[in-house]
């Protein structure tokens, strides 16, 4: 079913020529330990201002949650979706950030069976897990810095989250990826 459903909005996203990356658990499956997950969370290339040719897209195969979903998405930069045919749910969030357009630019594309279908990169998915900060995301980027091994470049991760980490919260991304570091095999 899951499988059914990246397939399908991957689909529609490049038909409608949307940028975007498969991010969190689904994410966490190729990259690193995977773990059960239920949902796809998928960033796109637009903000909440931009959201008419995303919904036109999804429309037919997707049903959108929120009753006011204009509303919504202004609210919360995210558009919750459910597929049609499998009930699987899709969370969209909306991108505004340098750190997130980059992320999108550089996704890589990994074939499920016939289907292109856009992850993010593992160094942005480590970057994400360790802005996010709960357990969970530190144990998820641990694991892709453990399955990953040699690929993943720690020198990139550190520069990008350098990049972002502005103030104190900037400051606790990096005590984050510090502490996170010295476990690596």
């Amino acid at each position: 079913m899951i499988i059914k459903t990246l397939k399908d909005i991957a689909q529609l996203l490049k038909k409608s020529n949307i940028p975007y990356m498969v991010m969190g658990g689904q994410a966490i499956v190729v990259y690193g330990r995977p773990r059960f997950t239920q949902d796809i969370d998928i960033t796109v290339a637009l903000t909440p201002e931009e959201s008419d040719p995303l919904l036109n897209a999804v429309g037919e195969v997707f049903r959108v949650l929120p009753e006011d979903v204009k509303k919504f998405i202004r609210e919360t930069w995210v558009l919750p979706l459910e597929h049609i045919e499998t009930k699987v749910k899709v969370d969209i969030v909306f991108s505004i950030t340098p750190f997130e357009r980059e992320a999108i630019g550089r996704a890589r594309e990994i074939l499920i069976d016939d289907v292109s279908v856009e992850y993010i990169a593992p160094v942005h998915l480590v970057v994400q897990k360790i802005i996010a900060g709960r357990t969970r995301d530190l144990e998820d980027a641990m694991g892709v810095l453990e399955v990953q091994g040699k690929e993943i470049d720690v020198a990139e991760i550190e520069k990008i989250i350098k990049a972002v980490a502005k103030g104190a919260e900037g400051k606790e991304w990096l005590k984050r990826w510090r502490k996170l570091r010295k476990g690596i095999p």
